[in-house]
């Protein structure tokens, strides 16, 4: 669990530069309709941080969850300085990530809320292929990363075939109960082991795909049992 950030700043006067005993107002914006959480299960009890003083020399300093802590996504802080008579001198919105351990409102640039929302987390899908049993059997790597077979027998022409260059492939080849078939890699894939000869035994071995849509093992298979 990541910790507060600190925000700093400092406030002065814009025609000489001299410190001007404001205060600051913080206030946690875009959670919608849901109460907002930290770190995924804390309620935000205070979403708003009002009078926030300034220290003699003008500066001051506030400790805040960074936004990727909260529940939803898509938060973010406005700030609101004000002078010493109470009055609001400007408002800025602001974005303050966990990866970050401070920042410096002296330096940073505000954040934009009409920017469009950060893009949905990826769908869980299944992307493990049952492939059939069969002596030319095809792993299709355009729709599928992962696949699966078992062998009742010997398979001497698999295809590979449709690989997108970058992308990781595992296969888990898996023996029926009597065990012992052979299976013959395509001559496309490179350093894959050979198959777990023992009955119900698996392999299971990940490669990456080349420009050429060739497959390299990225590391030895595994071998169950």
């Amino acid at each position: 669990m990541a910790g507060p950030i600190t925000i700093t700043g400092t406030i002065s006067a814009a025609a000489n530069d001299a410190t001007v005993q404001g205060s600051v107002d913080v206030m946690l914006c875009g959670y919608g309709s849901q109460v907002p959480r930290v770190n995924g299960f804390a309620l935000v009890g205070r979403i708003t941080t009002e009078g926030i003083l300034a220290k003699t020399d003008g500066t001051f300093e506030i400790q805040l969850a960074g936004n990727d802590q909260i529940v939803p996504a898509g938060t973010y802080y406005t700030v609101t300085i004000r002078d010493e008579n109470g009055d609001i001198a400007q408002v800025n919105a602001y974005r303050f990530l966990s990866s970050t351990s401070s920042y410096d409102l002296n330096l940073i640039d505000p954040y934009d809320p009409n920017q469009p929302p950060p893009p949905l987390p990826p769908l869980i899908t299944n992307l493990l292929q049952i492939v059939a049993p069969a002596d030319d059997m095809v792993f299709d790597g355009s729709i599928y990363m992962s696949f699966q077979t078992t062998l009742p027998g010997d398979v001497t022409q698999p295809v590979f075939e449709n690989m997108v260059p970058g992308n990781l492939y595992t296969f888990i080849i898996i023996q029926d109960a009597t065990g012992g078939h052979n299976f013959a890699w395509a001559a496309n894939v490179y350093n894959a082991m050979p198959v777990n000869p023992a009955p119900n035994g698996r392999l299971i071995q990940t490669f990456v795909a080349e420009s050429d849509e060739s497959l390299w093992a990225i590391a030895a298979g595994t071998y169950w049992p």
